[in-house]
């Protein structure tokens, strides 16, 4: 099972980031270039130096690489495996999944009618606070460094004018990549963890506004609390009006309350996975992804009191290459949501529980070292678990092929055909390689049967 691979894989670190950093941006950069002149466009989104250098930086992340065996200088491809995003940032996945009447109602069965008002009314003035503080420290940051001498409602405005301007604007309209959005959610997190200690409420009741208190204060206790609302809390209720997503299309994710305890602790995104066009060998994105999850999962298991792990993974409706590889991993569930302004994608996600996750790594490692010969620990797979592990790809992938020739006679334009090929030729190299171990399982058991018959005791 085991074989000498073209390429090695390693990890990209503080020791040899001298070395490969410059070639995996140079990766990136001729990847980006292939995908555009295909008409792959807003496909792929580069991390660029700073942000892989971020990356090796961060005990939390892994940039993994596959390097050629005979010039370790030659990079082939790379995979980003990253965790410990903060909460209702733009690369917090999880977000997606917490949101809407459904989750609301989902969080208010977890308490006590007392538990919830009590609790939904500290956390709606602890975000006041934390948005005052984020508020602050956007508008320090921008060299307003007499903030004292400014009311409230100068404050609001001023930060409101920014975000304002933003919203005009077509090539930003205060999405997700916005530095201001960015920035609120960040310092708001920090003084909900670090100052208030109260994270998981603030996460549980991140979308209330003071509508929602309002009505809630309606339906308990038929009463109205007008005295709370002011300016701040106006301007704060705007913001989040205006971070709202658009979810659609849930018939991929039957049940989206699986999802709900998901967060950035619990949580491990595969960010990137890319290969050279010109040096492809098959399955190198799945072998780097399958190594930076092991590393991943074990900082998981050691550090969350989470009884389930999640991964999840966005990408590009047409980028089909991506949809494959993360379906490879099980992430199989998906939303479809407006991310970036005019930029939908699709949101893979699956949760594994704890006691399950050993089990699962060794069915990934299975499956790779039957598909595509990645075995360095030399595991021992039998004839009978390595025609499961074919049968079960060649249905996917007639699966896959079938959806692919559906799309094309409704599409014009040969944008498929590539894929349609690809699938196809895949299709073919499954069913030989089923043929070839059924084989070989014959042949192994009338070996056995004969070596049994000369090797009979004549005296039983």
């Amino acid at each position: 099972m085991k074989k000498e691979s073209k390429y090695k894989i390693i990890e990209l670190t503080k020791e040899n980031e001298q070395q490969y950093l410059k070639k995996v941006v140079e990766l990136e950069d001729y990847v980006l270039q292939h995908m555009e002149k295909q008409g792959k466009i807003g496909q792929l989104f580069t991390t660029g130096e700073e942000g892989i250098h971020e990356y090796v930086e961060s005990n939390s992340n892994h940039v993994m690489i596959a390097v050629n065996r005979e010039d370790c200088n030659n990079v082939l491809s790379a995979a980003y495996i990253t965790q410990g995003q903060v909460p209702f940032t733009y690369n917090d996945i999880t977000k997606y999944f917490k949101y809407g009447s459904a989750y609301q109602e989902y969080v208010k069965s977890k308490y006590t009618p007392e538990e919830f008002e009590k609790s939904i009314k500290e956390v709606y003035i602890e975000k006041i606070c934390a948005y005052r503080y984020a508020r602050d420290c956007i508008l320090q940051y921008d060299f307003y460094q007499n903030l004292k001498d400014l009311y409230e409602d100068e404050r609001n405005s001023l930060l409101l004018k920014k975000i304002e301007e933003e919203r005009n604007n077509p090539e930003n309209q205060f999405h997700e990549k916005s530095k201001i959005r960015e920035n609120i959610n960040v310092y708001m997190s920090k003084y909900m963890s670090e100052v208030k200690n109260d994270q998981d409420r603030y996460e549980q009741f991140y979308w209330v506004d003071f509508n929602y208190l309002q009505n809630q204060y309606k339906k308990e206790n038929n009463k109205t609390s007008h005295n709370l609302y002011d300016s701040t809390m106006s301007a704060y209720d705007k913001i989040l009006e205006y971070q709202k997503y658009e979810i659609y299309d849930k018939n991929h994710c039957k049940d989206i309350s699986k999802y709900y305890t998901a967060n950035t602790d619990n949580t491990i995104e595969l960010d990137t996975y890319i290969t050279h066009p010109d040096n492809r060998e098959s399955g190198v994105a799945r072998i780097l992804v399958l190594e930076g999850l092991r590393k991943s999962i074990d900082k998981v298991l050691k550090n969350s009191k989470s009884n389930k792990i999640f991964i999840v993974s966005t990408l590009h409706e047409d980028n089909l290459s991506s949809k494959y590889v993360s379906e490879f991993f099980g992430l199989k569930d998906y939303l479809f949501v407006n991310r970036r302004k005019g930029r939908d994608r699709q949101v893979h996600i699956c949760g594994i529980d704890k006691y399950k996750i050993s089990e699962y790594l060794e069915q990934m490692e299975k499956k790779i070292a039957v598909l595509y010969g990645y075995n360095p620990n030399n595991i021992e797979i039998n004839y009978e678990e390595q025609i499961d592990i074919l049968k079960e790809q060649l249905e996917y992938e007639k699966e896959q092929l079938n959806c692919l020739t559906g799309v094309k006679r409704l599409e014009d334009g040969k944008k498929y055909e590539g894929y349609i090929k690809g699938k196809k030729s895949k299709v073919e190299l499954l069913q030989g390689k089923i043929e070839k171990v059924q084989n070989k399982m014959i042949d192994n058991k009338q070996e056995d049967e004969k070596y049994n018959s000369e090797n009979v005791d004549p005296e039983l």
